[in-house]
């Protein structure tokens, strides 16, 4: 008798958008992964062993590949779209501008409304069309 569960742990999953699981029996590259599923990137899936979600099932990750990495053996991987990773870099870009702002004390973001912290405006010089007004109102004066 075979030992199956030692056959599929050495293996390479690939888990394809629409729940397709491709199972490769050696190491590859990421490149060839994408390059065989064009628009897709290759994300190593992350078990958190600590963190669990309000279900009580672990937090998964996930962490983009270069396409010079190796897929290895008894990993999980998963392809996700290219406007996926656009999406999630924006999200990301938008989390660290807000704890920027909040941390410097210049806005204020609220789900519903954006407000101005005065103490922050105060000391910055009126500005026209891009230019300070005082540079304005200088070359306005008659010599």
């Amino acid at each position: 008798m075979g030992n199956c569960q030692a056959a599929e742990a050495a293996t390479v999953v690939i888990q394809h958008p629409g729940n397709k699981i491709e199972r490769i029996y050696w190491s590859i590259s990421a490149h060839e992964v994408m390059s065989s599923n064009p628009g897709h990137y290759v994300a190593l899936v992350i078990t958190s062993p600590t963190e669990r979600t309000h279900n009580g099932s672990p937090v998964r990750q996930l962490k983009l590949l270069r396409p010079g990495d190796t897929l290895l053996l008894g990993q999980v991987y998963r392809l996700i779209s290219f406007e996926d990773v656009l999406k999630e870099f924006a999200a990301k870009k938008c989390v660290k501008l807000g704890k920027l702002l909040r941390e410097s004390g210049g806005l204020v973001l609220d789900s519903k409304k954006i407000s101005v912290d005065s103490s922050a405006v105060k000391n910055k010089p009126k500005m026209v069309n891009g230019i300070p007004a005082k540079v304005i109102n200088f070359y306005n004066k008659s010599f």
